[in-house]
């Protein structure tokens, strides 16, 4: 039998209820509880790592996706997290899946904590990679580090702000990726990685590595900043409620979303543990994609 892997895995497409068609992709194994991921901000589903994905699928059914307005789905980009997490409940419903593991990297990593909030009896494992939670109503917060770390300004500008593939790939590198020969190396392993699907691998689907265009950025964007003001729906002030078991991971030295922002979800989730990997950025997902994969696959397998 043929694996499926991501370079050769097909893109299927599914209506919701909302009326929006997503498209999505499944490989991995054909039993068990699936492990459905969310990407990042201004990404659709063929900038996820194969090293990553593949070395999870090799344990576990895995569902990649796209969110409404961006990639291969239709329908409008969303503009607060809340809007985010009720697509992927939208599009799992479609799908008829009652149940999953499920890990957001970055802004997807946000989402996943309005869907494991919003529906908690759909997620049984919680992995929350390179991101944070929103701003807290009362201020300061005793136990985490306050004021807040605000991250530079030039890699959200870069990231947000580029146009076209190779632009984008650098604001990636940029901003993902330490400056060091090793931070280097990495970043172009990664995309070469990428690189390998391709229409010939896919059954004729042309790789998609443009960004995000200018309305939906702007969507994205605007959900980060409702992100950024106390609201008691978002998920800073209700992390208490979040009972399933949650693994947070990130590099030592975010130049995108703090690192101090996992600590601050550790300390407020009950049953948490963070994995902090060493002299790496936002994009430690790529960078330690093997040992990433290793990992998760050990919390989803083992109570830890």
């Amino acid at each position: 039998m043929t694996t499926i892997t991501t370079t050769s895995a097909q893109t299927q497409y599914i209506k919701a209820a909302t009326g929006v068609t997503f498209a999505y992709r499944r490989l991995g194994t054909s039993t068990g509880r699936p492990l459905v991921l969310h990407i990042h901000f201004r990404a659709n589903m063929d900038l996820w790592d194969p090293l990553l994905i593949d070395n999870l699928a090799a344990k576990r059914p895995i569902i990649i996706f796209d969110q409404a307005g961006v990639g291969r789905s239709d329908g409008k980009t969303a503009d607060t997290f809340q809007a985010w997490a009720d697509n992927v409940i939208a599009l799992l419903d479609a799908l008829k899946i009652t149940e999953i593991d499920l890990l957001g990297f970055s802004m997807g990593g946000c989402a996943v904590q309005q869907i494991a909030l919003t529906r908690p009896s759909l997620v049984h494992k919680l992995i929350i990679g390179g991101s944070g939670s929103s701003e807290p109503g009362e201020q300061p917060v005793a136990g985490v580090v306050w004021p807040r770390d605000v991250p530079p300004e030039k890699p959200i500008t870069w990231l947000a702000t580029s146009t076209g593939v190779e632009d984008f790939k650098g604001s990636l590198e940029y901003s993902f990726f330490p400056e060091t020969d090793a931070g280097r190396k990495a970043a172009a392993a990664y995309f070469k990685r990428i690189e390998q699907r391709s229409a010939q691998t896919s059954g004729g689907e042309e790789l998609m590595l443009e960004p995000l265009g200018e309305e939906g950025t702007k969507a994205q964007s605007a959900s980060w900043a409702d992100y950024c003001v106390p609201n008691p729906n978002n998920a800073f002030d209700r992390l208490g409620e979040l009972k399933m078991p949650v693994l947070i991971q990130n590099g030592d030295d975010d130049q995108l979303v703090a690192s101090s922002r996992s600590f601050e979800m550790l300390k407020f989730i009950d049953n948490a543990q963070l994995i902090l990997y060493p002299r790496s950025g936002h994009g430690y997902i790529w960078q330690y994609a093997e040992r990433v994969a290793e990992d998760v696959n050990k919390f989803l397998d083992f109570d830890l």
